[in-house]
């Protein structure tokens, strides 16, 4: 027989030995026929090296040693096309297709993950416009008083007028204008891509900062933190509603089930995570100011007392010189008196002792 040609049901099975097998031509030949001796050279061998490459998979002998790429089934191509969107991840997907190998170390740099990434990237390069606009410009800080009162204005929801404004809240929305341009919030801000997350984080970073003037540069740091937390609460809670569809639709699917409930357990423990960390990063700096306040307060107040009690020693030191000068000017006077003539003394009928 020159040529062999594959029944049916050996082409099923040639698939799932490629997958199994991880496209080992020789071990798969002895499975398919069940015969120790075919291998990729004979007929039936031959037959089964054509038909994955038909297929498009990659396969490998002792002399081909294997290679980086990986091709996904049809049935893999399939669930992304049904599943994959802007709320989950590659390795979201990846941990749907593939439970037991995300496992294993170094998955996430496999010719598998490799081509699942390549197909989802492929399939579909505008997937983020789903969600909201990509961001290619760079964010630009405000410059000056009435773009940074415009922006308070809207997501502080006050009505802050530049010519009607007193001296505290000016003070405190110039000293916002250093705060949007702090180099690691300008780093933080760009790092996002879509118009919505830079959004979110700009509007939580002003609404947060934007009344406290004294804040140091390690609050301003942990004030970014919180906002970048309030971000990813966000994503978080996009996956996990995302996760709830795919789980109502895969009813009966008992592996894919209990696949998707260890994802939605894992992604409520993350969003509990962020929630607490969140908590705990705004106590801690609203407890840390408040002392700073209260110590300033404290100071102030001594530095008062000190003015009054300055003040105090001042004019009793004033109402002294001036006695003393009223003195001096008495004696003055007594001493013209008593230079006058006798006779001009004996008249007054005074003395410059009673003068005195």
């Amino acid at each position: 027989m020159s040529n062999y040609v594959l029944t049916k049901q050996e082409k099923v099975t040639a698939i799932e030995l490629f997958k199994e097998l991880d496209g080992d031509l020789s071990e798969a030949c002895v499975k398919l026929f069940d015969d120790p001796n075919e291998k990729g050279s004979t007929i039936r061998g031959r037959a089964l090296r054509k038909f994955w490459v038909e297929k498009g998979f990659e396969y490998r002998t002792k002399v081909k040693k294997k290679t980086s790429k990986y091709f996904l089934q049809d049935s893999e191509k399939d669930f992304v096309h049904r599943n994959y969107c802007a709320e989950m991840t590659k390795r979201e997907v990846a941990q749907l297709l593939w439970t037991q190998e995300t496992n294993h170390r170094g998955f996430y740099e496999s010719p598998r993950f490799i081509a699942l990434s390549n197909f989802i990237n492929k399939e579909f390069p505008k997937i983020t416009n789903l969600r909201d606009e990509i961001t290619g410009d760079r964010y630009a800080p405000p410059q000056i008083m009435s773009t940074v009162i415009k922006k308070v204005n809207r997501m502080v929801f006050k009505e802050f007028d530049v010519e009607k404004i007193n001296i505290q809240d000016r003070k405190c929305l110039e000293r916002l204008l250093t705060y949007l341009s702090a180099p690691r919030f300008l780093q933080v801000i760009n790092a996002y891509t879509t118009k919505q997350n830079r959004e979110l984080l700009e509007s939580e970073y002003v609404r947060s900062t934007w009344d406290k003037p004294d804040l140091t540069a390690d609050e301003l740091n942990l004030y970014i933190n919180v906002c970048m937390d309030y971000v990813n609460l966000k994503e978080i809670e996009q996956q996990k509603q995302k996760l709830n569809l795919m789980f109502d639709d895969t009813e009966g699917q008992n592996d894919l089930t209990m696949r998707l409930t260890e994802m939605l357990k894992t992604k409520s423990e993350e969003y509990n995570q962020c929630t607490n960390r969140i908590d705990k990063m705004i106590a801690k700096l609203n407890g840390e100011r408040a002392k700073r306040v209260a110590n300033q307060h404290e100071r102030n107040a001594s530095v008062l007392a000190l003015v009054h009690l300055f003040q105090d020693e001042e004019e009793r030191r004033l109402m002294i010189k001036m006695a003393d000068m009223q003195k001096e000017t008495v004696k003055e006077e007594a001493d013209k008196i008593e230079g006058m003539n006798d006779w001009k003394a004996r008249v007054l009928g005074i003395s410059r002792q009673e003068i005195i």
